[in-house]
């Protein structure tokens, strides 16, 4: 309910604004329900890199993304878009590797969410610690469009936190460490792709656990509308 609600008010508040906008299909696809079976559903995992965790002065580097369709990963379908960066990439290349030269002829951010808008009509988003990756979106939609992406989404932290929870036990919620608990091998590489196709099989394990006995519905991944 809270989902559906959720979607009502962002479309409502929102929608004139996406008219003519990159943003518009996004408003005008209907919402898809929360009870759809979870092998019915496309999926876009998508993962971000940026500057810094501080949305109001660090910006997106990269974009990186896989789809997951009839419960499988489409590795073909898989996109990893780097993005200008006017103020480089700072301290954080340490972590991700991205450097103030290779970002310096990239795609600019408006491109690269005109991109990301095709392959999201359509489907539900994942992303491991959504709200981070969610605010810096919706800063970049905003800043080039003037309008907030609409979009539904699952969060694996949140599936794997919940799922501990009623465990009675308290683990790590990183992603490598979500990823061990169903007996995934940690990943070398640290980039938006790497970390989206990361992203896509840890929902997977999720799913087959939770699926277990009944028919997986969207709801059981609480899914969710962005703000």
């Amino acid at each position: 309910m809270l989902y559906k609600l959720q979607h009502k008010f962002q479309h409502r508040r929102f929608h004139k604004k996406a008219v003519g906008t990159p943003l518009q299909p996004l408003y005008e696809q209907p919402l898809i329900k929360a009870r759809q079976k979870f092998t019915d559903t496309r999926f876009l995992v998508l993962d971000c890199e940026m500057s810094g965790l501080d949305v109001k002065s660090c910006q997106l580097l990269s974009l990186g993304w896989v789809m997951v369709e009839h419960g499988r990963m489409v590795n073909s379908s898989a996109r990893h878009q780097l993005i200008h960066a006017d103020r480089g990439a700072g301290d954080s290349s340490r972590i991700h590797g991205l450097l103030d030269s290779s970002l310096a002829g990239a795609t600019s951010v408006a491109s690269v969410l005109m991109l990301l808008i095709k392959h999201m009509q359509g489907a539900v988003l994942v992303f491991h610690h959504a709200p981070l990756d969610i605010r810096f979106l919706q800063k970049a939609a905003i800043e080039n469009f003037r309008c907030p992406l609409l979009f539904p989404y699952i969060d694996t932290m949140h599936v794997e936190k919940r799922r501990v929870h009623m465990q009675g036990k308290t683990m790590g919620l990183r992603l490598s460490q979500c990823r061990q608990r169903y007996g995934l091998t940690s990943s070398q590489q640290h980039n938006a792709l790497a970390d989206a196709q990361a992203t896509a099989e840890l929902l997977l394990a999720q799913a087959s656990y939770l699926g277990k006995g009944h028919e997986l519905k969207l709801s059981d991944l609480s899914v969710r509308c962005s703000r």
